[in-house]
């Protein structure tokens, strides 16, 4: 299990180049290699980190020579009211100032400041790539469950309806009461109404397929029926958890966050302490006074302070103002690793859970297939009813699709679990790739 999942997400998201997913690609890699171009709230986290990247060379510029030149010329007249006598000249300045700061605290921390800034972009981004992840698998296997119940829907209804008009034929010979016939055309009109909702789940789940990836497609490849049904690694909830406190990245998000927030108050402190600058300087002045051009040069060393002595209590309520902002974030961190804590929790029992329910289900459509078939039997000996056959077959049907959500419920909690403990990445969907085939084979 990888202990730098930030790393390796930055690195194949930001570093590789990405490709479009090729014409008539439908597995769930070439969806998501889609939905890396496509997502706009990825692009999104690409720029805001180079944004957070950018804030970092910017507080280091306070601490960089700064240089700066100035210019001035102006015309002096003597006795501008007695044309006759007055007299005038022109004279210039030119100067360059180069000034390095020595000693600034505030500063000093503005870069403390950028420097977590820039790792909690990352941690940001990170965050938004497994999101990323999690959300092509749910929107990939959504299209699949809602798939599968149409095609458990048409099937029901189909049955049903030949159930109906079975029965209709034997109450058509006095075999069966009226009941039996309405009964079975209640179960049909309800299958018609599940078909139809199940449709329109159908075209909702595609329809968020195309949102994510651009991709719009009804040719999905399917979960094959040998995917295995692996417990975590490890096999210990509190390993999970451990992980969780160490590489969930919405709480490395809070916890850069919170040490931002104790860096603001360093930054406010700051400003209470002096500054020292060296300045270097020079500057050359002419004037043609009295008709004799003149030119003198300068030039000066020296260091310059600046010493805060009273700001009118701005620099004290600053200070306390970001003491508040500290303990909020204290709060929100203490917060979200209570969140990651239960996450790993109820991730790692979920997966526990789907395994057993996946295993449970199995063994029910077996065993509802053969009821179904017993009172199939039955029927045909008169010895059970149209309704019992009704019912057994919507039993079957139940089944089947109750089967096929548990497995993508597996899946999804597997993905749920790793994500919570920040080592989620596009390997597990490779992984899980392997285990998709298209329908027709």
């Amino acid at each position: 299990m990888s202990r730098h999942p930030l790393r390796r997400l930055t690195r194949a998201l930001v570093l590789l180049p990405v490709f479009a997913a090729p014409a008539g690609a439908t597995d769930l890699i070439d969806v998501y290699e889609q939905a890396r171009e496509y997502d706009a709230t990825l692009q999104a986290a690409v720029f805001d980190l180079e944004s957070a990247r950018q804030r970092l060379p910017l507080a280091r510029s306070a601490f960089r020579p700064q240089a700066g030149l100035t210019g001035e010329i102006g015309l002096t007249d003597f006795n501008a009211e007695d044309p006759d006598s007055s007299e005038s000249y022109v004279d210039g300045q030119l100067g360059l100032q180069l000034t390095q700061t020595l000693f600034n605290r505030q500063n000093g921390a503005l870069v403390d400041q950028a420097r977590l800034g820039v790792r909690a972009a990352e941690a940001s981004f990170g965050a938004a790539a497994q999101d990323l992840v999690l959300r092509v698998a749910v929107a990939y296997f959504d299209v699949l469950r809602a798939e599968a119940n149409v095609e458990f829907s048409q099937s029901e209804l189909e049955s049903i309806a030949r159930q109906r008009d079975q029965a209709e034929r034997r109450f058509d010979v006095g075999l069966i009461p009226i009941t039996d016939v309405r009964t079975a055309q209640a179960q049909f009109d309800l299958a018609v109404a599940q078909e139809i909702g199940a449709t329109n789940q159908y075209s909702t789940a595609i329809e968020a397929l195309r949102v994510i990836s651009g991709i719009e497609t009804d040719q999905l490849d399917s979960l094959a029926s040998d995917l295995p049904l692996d417990r975590p690694d490890p096999a210990d909830i509190d390993a999970w958890v451990e992980l969780a406190r160490e590489q969930n990245l919405p709480l490395v998000i809070a916890r850069l966050t919170s040490e931002s927030a104790q860096t603001q108050i360093e930054i406010e402190r700051g400003q209470r302490l002096p500054t020292l600058d060296v300045v270097l300087g020079g500057a050359l002045a002419t004037t043609d006074q009295d008709l004799r051009p003149e030119q003198v040069r300068s030039a000066e060393i020296g260091l310059r302070t600046s010493v805060p002595l009273w700001t009118g209590g701005r620099i004290k309520a600053l200070v306390a103002q970001a003491r508040a902002d500290f303990l909020a974030s204290s709060q929100d961190l203490i917060a979200q690793e209570r969140s990651a804590v239960q996450q790993a929790r109820d991730g790692y029992r979920g997966v526990l859970a789907s395994i057993a329910q996946v295993q449970a289900l199995r063994q029910a459509l077996d065993s509802t297939r053969q009821s179904a078939d017993a009172v199939e039997a039955g029927f045909r000996a008169g010895t059970r009813t149209s309704v019992d056959v009704l019912r057994a077959l919507r039993d079957v049907f139940r089944a089947r699709s109750d089967y096929a959500n548990a497995r993508y419920d597996y899946l999804l909690n597997s993905f749920r679990l790793k994500s919570a403990a920040g080592t989620l990445d596009e390997a597990d969907l490779a992984a899980v790739n392997l285990f998709l085939q298209p329908e027709n084979e």
